[in-house]
């Protein structure tokens, strides 16, 4: 395991001498070499992950969790880029922790595509929904006062439009030339609309269905780490 993580600064340093090697036209490998980066990024959060696994019952919650989110994903697919999946994942991150509700929220990205449609975007949903089930995560001490909703719904909303960034490189790197901050620019103003229509989807799902999904996910937290009288099982839900 250990061995593994020395793959990724390995894989840098081959970076840097074969943009010494071929100079500009190391530009054009961009798009593929960061999503070299961003799978090792992936894998590696995923041993880290594994070692701090204890038992089946913290398996079968994520998936159970990350199955309910990709589900909720496919019925919204004719509506763009409105769907209830980061909001459910920035609820998981609030309710079960920042390991957790970056699983789920990679989960949901791998396991909706397969309907949807795999590709070369699949790594970074999974980055930018993962992203947000830490990012809920952080929310948990801010929500817990009578603005708490408020909150909520002022996060998920702007979360819309960092997703769409995050997206937005993806599209930049691999398909855009050259890459300069006007290009980016002109591709993040193309995907305005489709950010907004998240946000704003996003900001209603919370609007709705937030503190009642908090209370499902806290019930069902209590009822899954707490069983005669024992400590929790679910120490990664603390990032213990």
């Amino acid at each position: 395991m250990k061995a593994l993580h020395l793959i990724l600064p390995a894989t840098l340093i081959a970076m840097l001498f074969m943009t010494i090697e071929l100079g500009s036209d190391m530009e054009r490998y961009w798009g593929l070499l960061s999503l070299v980066i961003l799978g090792l990024l992936l894998v590696d959060f995923l041993v880290i992950f594994n070692e701090k696994v204890e038992g089946s019952k913290d398996i079968a919650l994520i998936a159970i969790l990350g199955a309910i989110s990709a589900a909720a994903r496919v019925p919204f697919a004719g509506i763009p880029s409105v769907q209830p999946s980061t909001f459910i994942i920035m609820t998981v991150g609030m309710v079960f922790g920042a390991y957790v509700g970056c699983m789920v929220g990679f989960e949901t990205a791998l396991l909706s595509n397969f309907l949807l449609g795999q590709g070369p975007w699949t790594p970074w949903q999974m980055l930018a929904w993962g992203l947000a089930g830490v990012v809920g995560a952080g929310l948990k001490h801010l929500t817990q006062n009578k603005f708490g909703i408020y909150i909520f719904m002022a996060v998920a909303f702007l979360y819309g439009y960092v997703y769409g960034i995050i997206m937005n490189i993806w599209y930049w790197l691999a398909f855009i030339y050259p890459h300069t901050i006007e290009s980016f620019l002109l591709v993040w103003s193309l995907s305005i609309y489709f950010d907004t229509m998240h946000a704003v989807g996003n900001l209603i799902f919370v609007d709705l269905f937030g503190p009642k999904l908090i209370k499902i996910f806290e019930r069902y937290k209590s009822r899954f780490t707490v069983k005669h009288g024992t400590r929790a099982s679910l120490d990664i839900c603390s990032g213990n």
